[in-house]
């Protein structure tokens, strides 16, 4: 009983060796780090903001549109996020969540008492599977009528 014990202990360390030996020291964080190359950037999906108008008056509103473009056969979930507005300056997504390869529609509305201004906003996506893009837009508030 006992030789049979110590033959399995021998045949499990000899196979846990060559595992060790085939995948590297997994203990040591820069041997296994270190033997491997660095992974590619992976582009999984892609974000674009497009349209708005040129000009928009106090107490008016614009509309541009968000594009979501799957670089994979599969699409995923995102969840969209506008910041950088200036005061005065409100977002609305429809919808805030969709899929990769889908399309939502972003409206900014001006209060009236919106200060004339030249702003860049930014639209993040964010994945379901932790990737995250970036797409960025212009939004100009014009001077109101006198």
């Amino acid at each position: 009983m006992v030789g049979r014990f110590h033959a399995a202990r021998r045949t499990l360390l000899v196979s846990l060796g060559a595992v060790v030996a085939a995948c590297g020291d997994l203990d040591s964080t820069g041997d296994a780090v270190a033997a491997r190359a660095p992974a590619a950037a992976r582009r999984d999906f892609s974000i674009s903001v497009a349209g708005g108008s040129d000009a928009l008056p106090p107490g008016a509103s614009t509309t541009f549109t968000i594009a979501t473009e799957t670089a994979e056969k599969d699409s995923q979930p995102l969840t969209l996020s506008v910041t950088g507005l200036p005061a005065g300056v409100t977002a609305v997504l429809a919808p805030s969540t969709l899929n990769s390869g889908e399309t939502a529609l972003l409206e900014l509305s001006a209060a009236t008492t919106a200060a004339p201004v030249a702003a860049t906003f930014t639209v993040t996506a964010v994945a379901y599977k932790g990737s995250t893009r970036k797409a960025t837009g212009q939004v100009v508030i014009a001077a109101g009528a006198p």
